[in-house]
Parts: structure tokens; C-alpha cells; sequence
């Protein structure tokens, strides 16, 4: 259960190191925060499995849909069209990547996300480039700072074409994004394609990720607010675990996150997970163990069965080593965390004491599911192996697939290729793209909630598909999505 990577909570935007108060907060889980990456979904009771494949992102050449496809297979034809703008020359395209890789509580937190980008960019270089264009890509570490990601974003604006794959979590100041002018000095704006993005950047015009609030953002300064959440993972525990009741934890570091996680926690009581106490918990996720043992004390008056941790990795650990203290562990039948537990990393953090634990994901499942998908099998294998990925480098990939895929259909269109172009075909005709199969059918341009999820499951330290269980595919039944109207405060 959670947000995407435009959920901060859940279904697809990606988890995060905190920002502004929480640099000070997050000291305690950096151990852990490398897995804070992804976004996540849910599944469903009734499974429409739909094969990752089934809907292929269109590109000007052919679409992803045979053994042979890859990345680099998706190149447009040869300088068909004319180029010019900001990054662009007659044989280069420039994007920049702005990560936080060098940094005092996490050092190398991003670099998997850098090493994506740069690889990608070598495949699709091997195969003739963007319509004869090699791609080079123009990285800028964000070190976890605002200030340090702002010079990046103005840097970007003069030398890049667009942002590929951004993981900054200090990328609070739009501005400089927003007044981006091109070439002729019109102030269009820089595409900024985001592995992960969290309020303000989630409803900012110019970015784009595979998670959806939209409808937040729409409505954000209405009373109610719309949202779309993913729940397709709560009808799925719901049916095999009748009379569900417990509590959720929300993320404090940044008042922000409360806006989208709170939401997403209440559809899935409305689902039928009865709230226990005061139902959802605010709680830092830098916090120590003995700090969750009031938690843990609701948890065990209450005999609740269900347990969603959406704050960081290591507070998951902590929590379910601190219930099994307690005796509590067996007592919940759900254990829940976000898609950054989503890595061999946590079993090992937490041993067999985390065994059993739930964790959404709006993407194929890297560990199991690579080699029945040509583009991730290839990234994968380029890169050294899955211990040189992680569930925010697997979307920052998407994010590297979605340019390439804009690029291909500008091209196809017969427009010159320029900053204006790349965002007209972002948003209007980016409305089902599934990344090569990496993700369900995505409607990017309006920034909707996709239905298609994956749950998995730690099974004797081993991350295990659980709905659906074929590798490959998704659940995407329509009820995966749940729209409710809320006031947050």
C-alpha cells in the first residue's frame, strides 16, 4: 500500500531521503535509506493479470514486443527532422541528470540511478542514437541540498536538452525549472523526467514520473481535495485475510507527505481494515527502536492484525525486531512497507524477523522477473548484475525510456525536435506507456494513477511475486484505483 511515484506513499514516486527538517532526522536510518527508492501500488483480489508486454510504448520505430526488443531498439530513424535548441547540435543530444550521490548521511545514495542513465545512454548511442543523435548525458550531484540542486537545475537549463531520471530529494525551488528559457529565449520551460517526485515538484507543470496526482493537484486548493489512490494490493489482503484491522505510519520528516499518504491510508480502510486507536500514527523515520514501542504497545492492546509502515526502511526493521520483543510479531498476519524494502538488502537488515512482509510495486519486480523482459534482462546484465540495481534505478530507467520514447514520436510526427516539441507529445500522446513492459500502461501526460500493480512478498528471505504470480505481468483490474474527496490538515 502506498504512493506511486507521484504518491509520496505509494504508487510510483519513489521513497526518499528527507528533505529540509528531515537531513537532521534521517542520520539514524542511512544505513537503510539507498532502499528508500521507489513508488508503489497495489494489486487486486479478483487478478486481470495483464502481461507487461501487452501494451508497448509506441515509439517511431517498432514497439517493444518481441524477445529481440531492447532499448536501443527503439531508436527513430537517421537526422529526419531538424534540431535545434538548447543541448541540441547537429549530432548531440545533451540531458541532464541531477542525483544526490555525494552526500554526508547517505554517500552514493543515487548512483545506481547515475549508472542507469549512463548506460541506457550507451545502448541507445550502439544503435545509432535519437534520430542520429548521440545522446550524452550531463550529470549534476544534488548532495542532498537545496541549494546544490538549484545550481543544478540552472546549470541544466543552459547546456541540457531536458532532465532524465532526476532523484533529488532537496528539488524544492521550481522556479528556476519553470522560467527555463529555450534557444530563442521564450520561457518554455525544462522537461524534468523524475525517477521520484514529492509535493510541490509531484504538481509541477513540467514534471513527469509514473505515479499519479494528478487529481491532487488539481484540486489542491480545494476543501476537499480530490485523489486517486492505488489500493489494489489492500483488496488483494482483504480477501485472503478477512477482518482486518490495525494501524498505519506516516512519514513526519516532511509535512508534505502527510498530503498523500493519509488519503491513501483511508481508502484502504474503507476497504474494510478497521482502524485501530487513532488509526494512523505520525512517526519520524529516523527515530531509534526503543521509540516505537509505544506503537508497538497500541499494536498489542489492540490485537490488530495489520501493520503499514510508509516511512523509511530501517524504521520497518526496527519496528518488526521491536514486536517480536514484544511478542507481537506472529499476532499481525499483514506487515506492509513501501517499495523501498524492495531489496535484498532488507532481509539481510532485518534477518528472518522480517519475514512475511508486504511491499507494492508499480514495476516488475527486478529480482524475479528480469529475464521474461528483454529491456530490463539487457540493463541488468549491462550493468554487472541485479546487486547493481535497485527498485529508484528501475524507474529512473522508465524515466530514460519515456524521453527516448517523446523523442522517437516528435520525430515521427515530422516536428523539428526542440524543448516546445518534446513537451506537445508529453502531454498529449504519452497516454499508455509501459516502459518496454517495465510498467503497466501509464497515462504520463495527465499524470493519472495506473491500475497495474505488483505485490510481493518476503518468503524466507527471498522476495516473492504473490498477485499475480506469473512473472512478467501485472494486476490492473479498474477497481486497483480508488478515488475519494479529503481534507488533509
Amino acid at each position: 500500500m502506498r504512493p506511486s511515484n507521484e504518491s509520496p506513499g505509494r504508487g510510483g514516486t519513489g521513497r526518499r531521503i528527507p528533505r529540509r527538517t528531515r537531513f537532521a532526522a534521517v542520520a539514524a536510518a542511512a544505513v537503510a535509506a539507498v532502499l528508500l527508492a521507489a513508488g508503489c501500488s497495489s494489486s487486486s483480489t479478483s487478478s486481470t493479470s495483464a502481461p507487461a508486454s501487452s501494451a508497448p510504448a509506441a515509439t517511431s520505430a517498432a514497439a517493444s514486443t518481441s524477445a529481440a526488443a531492447s532499448t536501443s531498439a527503439s531508436a527513430a530513424p537517421t537526422g529526419t527532422v531538424p534540431a535545434s535548441d538548447t543541448g541540441i547540435t547537429a549530432t548531440t543530444i545533451k540531458v541532464g541528470m541531477i542525483a544526490d550521490v555525494n552526500n554526508p548521511l547517505v554517500p552514493g545514495l543515487f548512483k545506481d540511478s547515475v549508472n542507469v542513465v549512463n548506460t541506457w545512454a550507451k545502448e541507445v548511442n550502439a544503435a545509432g542514437g535519437l534520430d542520429g543523435h548521440q545522446i550524452q548525458v550531463d550529470f549534476c550531484d544534488g548532495q542532498l541540498n537545496p541549494n546544490a540542486t538549484t545550481a543544478c537545475v540552472i546549470k541544466a537549463c543552459q547546456n541540457d536538452f531536458a532532465l532524465v531520471g532526476t532523484s533529488a530529494n532537496a528539488l524544492v525551488d521550481l522556479s528556476d525549472l519553470d522560467g527555463c528559457k529555450d534557444a530563442t529565449g521564450k520561457a518554455t520551460g525544462l522537461a524534468n523526467l523524475a525517477a521520484f517526485a514529492f509535493v510541490p515538484e509531484v504538481c509541477d507543470p513540467d514534471t513527469y514520473g509514473v505515479g499519479g496526482v494528478g487529481s491532487y493537484c488539481a484540486t489542491a486548493k480545494q476543501s476537499p481535495s480530490t485523489y486517486e489512490v492505488p489500493v489494489g494490493d489492500t483488496r488483494y489482503l482483504v480477501a485472503h485475510n478477512p477482518g482486518l484491522h490495525g494501524i498505519w505510519m506516516y512519514d513526519t520528516d516532511d509535512p508534505t507527505f502527510k498530503l498523500t499518504e493519509e488519503p491513501l491510508f483511508q481508502a484502504e480502510s474503507n476497504l474494510g481494515i478497521k482502524k485501530d486507536g487513532q488509526g494512523f500514527y505520525p512517526l519520524s523515520g529516523g527515530v531509534p527502536q526503543s521509540a516505537l514501542t509505544p506503537f508497538i504497545q497500541q499494536i498489542k492492546a489492540s490485537g490488530s492484525t495489520f501493520v503499514y509502515d510508509d516511512t523509511t526502511t530501517q524504521s520497518m526493521v526496527l519496528l518488526r525486531k521491536e514486536a517480536q520483543l514484544q511478542g507481537v510479531n506472529n499476532q499481525v498476519k499483514v506487515w506492509e512497507c513501501n517499495s523501498g524494502c524492495y531489496d535484498p538488502a532488507f532481509a539481510q537488515l532485518g534477518g528472518a524477523t522480517v519475514n512475511g512482509t508486504y511491499a507494492s510495486l508499480n514495476d516488475l519486480p527486478y529480482l524475479s522477473d528480469s529475464k521474461v523482459n528483454p529491456s530490463l534482462n539487457k540493463l541488468i546484465t549491462d550493468l554487472g548484475g541485479p546487486g547493481n540495481i535497485n527498485n529508484n534505478a528501475v524507474l529512473t530507467y522508465t524515466m530514460a525510456l519515456l524521453f527516448q520514447d517523446a523523442v522517437n514520436k516528435v520525430v515521427a510526427s515530422g516536428q523539428p525536435l526542440n524543448r516546445a516539441s518534446l513537451f506537445n507529445v508529453l502531454n498529449n500522446d504519452e497516454t499508455a506507456f509501459t516502459a518496454n513492459g517495465i510498467i503497466g500502461a501509464t497515462d504520463i501526460s495527465h499524470h493519472s494513477q495506473s491500475n497495474c500493480s505488483v505485490l510481493v512478498q518476503l518468503q524466507n528471505g527471498t522476495w516473492t511475486r504473490v498477485d499475480p504470480t506469473t512473472p512478467g505481468t501485472f494486476d490492473c483490474n479498474a477497481a486497483n484505483t480508488s478515488t475519494l474527496k479529503m481534507s488533509v490538515s
